[in-house]
């Protein structure tokens, strides 16, 4: 699209969509608190308006950013209908990305945005919020008196980069499986963890099958894990996950694990067993698909090594011990699995796309024939 050109709504929404996908997939910008405070804003219809009003002045340049209302004088230019253009564009955006924003359906009812212009009716408002309102409105206005379509798209975008580290510190709705079979949450957990994420799938998935097997097994009294990028070495932990000997030896680390995306190299392998043996470890796992395939055998024979020392290094991948564990474990646990991944996405503020691709995955698995609660 060209600053010239301009969008019908279903045009718009497309150009939206792609925007968006363009965000999630790359840097999002660092905290811009001119955009956050209405982005973020405690006041919903303030959320949408910026949205909106921005988006509408993108999809036709000639539109006045103040603008509530076209009214009857409908050759008044820059007059517009915001209301229809949200309710169009904006709120099923806003409903398929987590509700977001709101889950109003149509926020310009609302009485504050049920007014002919934004610079205007400011005496309608709670008095709480007037300077909100008026902040919005000089802040459309200054844009408004400039009106330069390129600087509209650039300043949309960054309300998108806003709009994502909002939806990263969300709660997402997860489906919720009643019944999953034991080869359905291994095939779904290999798609989950097929796609790069820096290492964060892998640790969530591995912190939340400890804390399961401790619980299930009684083998553990709790499961701590690092950050995703914490040197394990700062804070004098022996790797990733930390698990903790059941109640009355609590405060001894029986397992620890370390998780890699890919498969291990002899210097990785080599330094994470040296984390291990200073901690006195008697098991250490390493969760990873394998080695190195011109370094496996100096790398079994670095287990075995550790083996005649004293200590037991595992090494196995994510979802084959998911496999092996879960056919011992009572078949409730399979769906508490699948629901604590979730949760400690959350947990961890990770990515819009590491938690959707969670979800996408879960409402496949229910059009399987899981039931969901």
């Amino acid at each position: 699209m060209d600053e010239l050109s301009f969008m019908t709504p279903t045009e718009a929404a497309h150009w939206l969509a792609q925007q968006w996908k363009h965000v999630l997939g790359g840097h999002l910008d660092d905290p811009d608190d001119a955009i956050d405070r209405f982005v973020h804003s405690h006041v919903t219809s303030i959320r949408f308006a910026v949205i909106t009003q921005l988006l509408g002045k993108v999809a036709v340049p000639s539109r006045d950013l103040l603008c509530l209302q076209k009214g009857e004088a409908g050759d008044v230019p820059g007059r517009w209908d915001p209301r229809s253009f949200c309710a169009k564009v904006i709120v099923p955006w806003v409903r398929d990305n987590q509700s977001v924003l709101g889950k109003s359906g149509d926020p310009y009812v609302n009485n504050p945005l049920r007014r002919p212009r934004l610079d205007k009716g400011l005496g309608n408002i709670r008095k709480s919020d007037r300077s909100e309102w008026a902040a919005l409105s000089g802040f459309l206005d200054d844009l408004q008196s400039r009106n330069d379509a390129k600087e509209n798209k650039r300043v949309f975008v960054r309300c998108l980069h806003s709009v994502a580290r909002l939806l990263a510190k969300q709660t997402f709705e997860y489906p919720s499986p009643n019944r999953v079979s034991l080869d359905q949450l291994c095939n779904i957990l290999d798609q989950y963890l097929e796609h790069s994420s820096g290492g964060l799938r892998p640790l969530v998935v591995a912190t939340v099958l400890m804390q399961t097997l401790g619980h299930g097994f009684s083998l553990f009294s709790r499961v701590e894990s690092q950050g995703l990028n914490e040197p394990d070495a700062s804070k004098g932990m022996p790797g990733d996950i930390m698990c903790y000997g059941p109640l009355g030896d609590s405060g001894q680390i029986k397992l620890a694990v370390e998780v890699k995306a890919d498969e291990i190299r002899l210097t990785e392998l080599q330094g994470s067993i040296a984390k291990a043996r200073a901690s006195k470890l008697a098991n250490f796992l390493l969760a990873t698909p394998g080695f190195r395939q011109n370094e496996v055998t100096k790398a079994q024979a670095a287990l075995d090594a550790e083996f005649i020392q004293g200590m037991n290094v595992y090494q196995t991948p994510i979802v084959s011990l998911v496999r092996s564990a879960f056919m011992l474990l009572e078949e409730e646990y399979r769906a508490r699995f699948l629901r604590g991944i979730g949760n400690e996405l959350d947990s961890r503020s990770a990515s819009y796309a590491d938690k959707s691709a969670w979800v996408d995955l879960l409402t496949a698995l229910g059009s399987l024939g899981t039931r969901l609660g």
